[in-house]
């Protein structure tokens, strides 16, 4: 297939808070209401009422940081004169309110580890530590604070050897964990203690590509909140990575669209943003004004983004009632009329049928999304849907939303699976709880469950929601890096050009090289290619060519003209002829500058560059660090990776890191000459990743034509390079020695990124941002 693909991004967002389990849909003969006494106490606190006692006021229990009312927050005036009634967590009726401690949950478990003290339950401003056993090393906080939030300092501590495949997952606070066996294919299981939900996955298995299934669990009080700022900074993140997907011919346009008042289906935009607010009978009218002004807070948010959006606007009770209709393209593309429709919509619209059916709203997602799958098929399937759900979890009328979303994943190709949802791509679904009174459990049932990511968030109520959203960083760019199709059958692959599975990858000729000699590269912006800096001297002395073409989408979509090459000013393959070595490769690298942008679509786009914001937005991980980075690409001490080999075939090998690199690196004294004085850490610095030779596996090893190729690797369906392919100990394409498969002491010496980005940053910065912290 030819040309560029198309993405839709579905964002849907259903706002509900629970203040009361008591609605009904029907009438009741009218009766003179009663006042409710407003001389309620709280011990340790105070009251406050938002109507007075007038029925329909509603009550609310306020205690001092580090505390929080018990057994209930609020109460709701009845026609009765009587306050809702307070239960305890056994059932039982209470007959006052109390300000109790917040309690942060201990670490009850940590494997070839120690920890002090041994409480299940700690006060807010106390201290755990914890240590591990000689032969393993410590991860995440050696120490942790309980915070006011209920909620701990710093990240889980970890203890691990690397012996396994994958490593640890940690235990989070609170959580007991069953299975200690980390190989592939292994299953772990994790319980919160008594008291506490848990949110994420319950269970997870160690893949075969050696990250763990599903998302990272966590134990969560029934009086903790997270967050604010840490939710804004998660969803920061997403909302980049999401943005980064899209085609870039769904960029906004300079001039003002308007597509008619007619279903036009192709000419609606392949990112929708669907919204269902909560107006059911336990919304107050403030907690309601309060939801819709967060909303228009993400809906602008959104829209600051530089890629031209629809929305679909939905308000749900017992039914459902469209506010905007994103078939409508005059409306549903300009933030500004979606936010006016929504500002003029009346609360009391639903009139008496006040109850929360969850269901309704999400089977109108569904027919939405039937219906755009029936108008266009091929668009559909490169469709990406977002669903954000803000809600209690709770759903008195309709049938259960799990049914719903299973009709929608449906759909969409997808099974069934409550634990892991990381092959979705298509997918995502995020929830929100707003309230005290949120069931957490059913909320967790609702969000994707994807390695690396959290898309399950409680908050305490609507301010803080809308604190979220307004506080949201968007950098308003979109920079796409790291995208490519879905890898196809290596058959299809090698007699199909369908499906565009390296789209940065490109290749180097010059007619001075002749017609069998050439070099690989990468994209890395629309105006600069990375490669080798040996590629322009070991085929004709040092001396830069006039004329150098650099082909993309494999030579046979397009090309363009090199304006100018920069080497590295430190790379001298003399440096060390004086101690008798021939060649020396350290700092071979080199940036091709083209004389003509190269247009970005699925045929050419750039891979994303360790240390750059773009990749901390592709990582989901704002404002992370270069060395974070570095941990989260090159976590195990064995690494898989890939290059493009003979221009096309993607091969497969292994990067030896930390303890395992000096057996690595050891390989390359077969290729010094003696006599020499030069020692292995001069001859191979490390500014070298080593590859190849790895224990159960037959890793690939690069050839001459390879050189200045990426070696890359997969991290939330999107691709990152880590290095540069330099030089080896073996060239197994030399027709001379006919190797038939790599010998076992064969091994491959790769320029490491992460070493070099300073000067990335010198010769890209203009057209690459890259992190602050990069000099």
């Amino acid at each position: 297939m030819m040309g560029c693909f198309r993405w839709t991004l579905w964002i849907t967002l259903v706002l509900i808070c629970r203040v009361s389990s008591q609605e009904s849909d029907y009438d009741y003969d009218y009766e003179e209401p009663t006042n409710c006494s407003v001389a309620e106490k709280i011990k340790g606190g105070h009251v406050t009422y938002s109507q007075g006692g007038l029925p329909g006021s509603l009550l609310t229990y306020h205690c001092g940081p580090g505390q929080y009312p018990s057994p209930v927050s609020s109460r709701l005036c009845g026609d009765d004169g009587e306050w809702s009634p307070m239960r305890l967590a056994s059932g039982r009726l209470a007959s006052s309110a109390s300000c109790k401690n917040v309690l942060c949950p201990g670490q009850l478990q940590l494997d070839n580890g120690d920890f002090w003290p041994r409480n299940q339950w700690f006060r807010v401003g106390t201290t755990q530590s914890f240590t591990c056993q000689d032969g393993f090393s410590s991860y995440g906080s050696p120490e942790r604070n309980c915070t006011v939030s209920g909620d701990w300092t710093g990240s889980t501590p970890i203890c691990d050897n690397h012996g396994d495949d994958c490593d640890d997952p940690g235990i989070p606070p609170g959580a007991e964990r069953s299975g200690g066996q980390f190989d592939r294919g292994d299953k772990v299981t994790y319980q919160c203690q008594t008291g506490l939900t848990l949110l994420g996955s319950a269970e997870r298995v160690c893949m075969a590509h050696r990250e763990w299934s599903g998302s990272t669990p966590r134990c969560q009080g029934p009086n903790t909140f997270d967050s604010p700022s840490d939710v804004a900074a998660a969803m920061a993140g997403s909302l980049a990575g999401m943005m980064d997907v899209v085609s870039p011919d769904f960029k906004k346009q300079e001039e003002e669209i308007s597509f008619g008042r007619s279903i036009l289906v192709g000419e609606v935009s392949r990112m929708h943003i669907y919204i269902l607010l909560d107006t059911s009978g336990s919304i107050k009218k403030e907690d309601f004004n309060l939801s819709r002004e967060a909303t228009i807070a993400l809906i602008n948010k959104l829209d600051s983004y530089d890629i031209q959006l629809n929305f679909h606007i939905v308000s749900f009770a017992s039914e459902a009632k469209v506010i905007v209709d994103i078939k409508d393209t005059d409306i549903s593309s300009s933030a500004d009329e979606v936010i006016s429709y929504l500002k003029d919509f009346n609360y009391n619209s639903h009139g008496q049928k006040t109850g929360t059916n969850l269901y309704s709203a999400l089977q109108v997602i569904r027919e939405t999304i039937s219906f755009f799958k029936e108008q266009k098929e091929s668009a559909f399937n490169e469709t990406q849907n977002i669903i954000i759900l803000e809600t209690d979890g709770y759903s008195n009328t309709g049938t259960n939303p799990q049914i719903a979303l299973a009709q929608i994943r449906q759909l969409l190709g997808y099974g069934d699976s409550l634990e892991d949802h990381t092959s979705e791509r298509m997918l995502d679904v995020y929830a929100f709880g707003v309230g005290d009174k949120v069931n957490k459990k059913e909320l967790n049932s609702l969000a994707s469950k994807k390695s690396g990511e959290q898309h399950v968030f409680v908050l305490k109520d609507y301010q803080a929601l809308g604190e979220v959203f307004n506080s949201i960083i968007s950098d308003k760019s979109v920079t796409m890096c790291g995208i490519a199709q879905e890898d196809i059958s290596q058959a299809a692959e090698k007699d199909s050009t369908v499906a565009y599975t390296r789209p940065w990858h490109v290749i180097l000729t010059s007619p001075e090289w002749g017609t069998t000699k050439y070099c690989s590269g990468s994209i890395v912006s629309q105006r600069w290619v990375l490669t080798a800096a040996h590629c322009f001297n070991r085929f004709y002395g040092g001396h830069i060519p006039a004329e150098v073409t650099i082909e993309y989408g494999g030579g046979r979509e397009g090309q363009v003209k090199a304006e100018e090459v920069q080497i590295h000013s430190n790379y001298n393959t003399n440096a060390l002829k004086h101690r008798n070595v021939s060649q020396f490769f350290d700092y071979d690298v080199a940036l091709v500058r083209t004389k003509e942008v190269i247009p970005l679509s699925w045929i050419a786009r750039p891979i994303c560059l360790p240390c750059t914001v773009a990749a901390s937005r592709a990582l989901k991980r704002i404002n992370s660090t270069c060395e974070e980075h570095r941990q989260e690409l090159l976590a195990h001490k064995e690494t898989t990776a890939f290059f493009i080999h003979k221009k096309s075939e993607r091969k497969q090998t292994h990067i030896h890191v930390d303890s395992q690199r000096p057996a690595c690196v050891e390989k390359a004294r077969r290729t010094l000459s003696e006599p020499t004085n030069v020692t292995l850490d001069e001859y191979v610095p490390d500014r070298f990743l080593c590859s190849g030779g790895t224990e159960g596996y037959q890793d690939a090893l690069s050839c001459k034509g390879d050189s200045g190729g990426s070696v890359f690797l997969q991290k939330r369906k999107r691709y990152f390079q880590v290095g540069l392919v330099s030089w080896g100990t073996v060239d197994i394409c030399d027709p001379n020695k006919r190797v038939s498969k790599p010998p076992p002491d064969a091994r491959d010496f790769h320029i490491d990124l992460f070493k070099i980005t300073p000067w990335l940053k010198q010769h890209l910065g203009k057209e690459v941002q890259f992190l602050p912290e990069i000099p």
